[in-house]
């Protein structure tokens, strides 16, 4: 569970950049396929930048998230969406959707396969006949950075983050807050990688047909490596 000054840090750092262009990405995906997409379910949606991009493309945008301070800047930011505290792991909207999204290697803080595999069964319950998921998870031939990186906040705050994989494959993405007067603050977010060959597996597992495997979402980016693989499925 992400912490108040981790949520606000992430909002006021730029991370917005990820979901600002995986939404432009999604866009030009509906574009080209000339897919009619009437709703979206961004799953994991942080502060909300996805579902605030694409309601402005005139789809019916939805988001949740487990953090609850994540969600709150999310509904600070358009409070004419519905932006829901949950657990993805047991979440239900109680609506179904054309597309369900889950972006920035969110899959990855979910620690263990049994409970990937419920929510694409979950998923698969709320989406539309013919409706899509797309995901992207962490490169498992990718490795952590293990040299800390620094920046300062224009408020005195001095940010350290660094990612460290332990003995048992999992990272660890450490943050410590600093500002003069005050005691430090750390926050310690756990994750792993997750086999692309079992995701697909626990997909077609659930019903779910299989579109796309790559590091890009769009065919024309492919000449650009990423750190993440997207992959795209329909409800069969």
């Amino acid at each position: 569970m992400y912490s108040d000054l981790f949520c606000r840090i992430y909002d006021e750092y730029g991370w917005n950049y990820y979901p600002e262009a995986f939404a432009g990405k999604v866009l030009i995906w509906i574009r080209k396929n000339g897919l009619k997409i009437r709703n979206t379910l961004d799953l994991a949606c942080g502060t909300g930048i996805f579902s605030d991009i694409l309601s402005q493309h005139g789809i019916e945008a939805d988001g949740m998230d487990l953090s609850a301070d994540m969600i709150r800047i999310a509904r600070e930011r358009r409070p004419d969406l519905r932006f829901d505290v949950a657990d993805m792991i047991t979440y239900d909207p109680g609506r179904t959707y054309d597309l369900v999204t889950c972006n920035g290697d969110a899959l990855n803080h979910i620690l263990d396969s049994a409970d990937v595999d419920r929510i694409f069964s979950n998923i698969y319950g709320y989406l539309n006949p013919g409706g899509f998921l797309i995901f992207n998870v962490l490169r498992n031939d990718e490795k952590p950075d293990e040299e800390p990186f620094d920046f300062d906040m224009e408020d005195g705050r001095k940010v350290t983050f660094q990612i460290l994989q332990d003995a048992e494959g999992v990272i660890n993405f450490h943050i410590r807050v600093v500002k003069p007067g005050q005691e430090p603050f750390e926050e310690v977010i756990r994750e792993v990688f997750h086999d692309p060959d079992m995701l697909c597996s626990l997909l077609r597992k659930n019903g779910f047909s299989l579109l796309r495997r790559s590091g890009q979402l769009l065919e024309e980016d492919e000449d650009g490596r990423e750190p993440t693989c997207i992959i795209v499925a329909r409800k069969s």
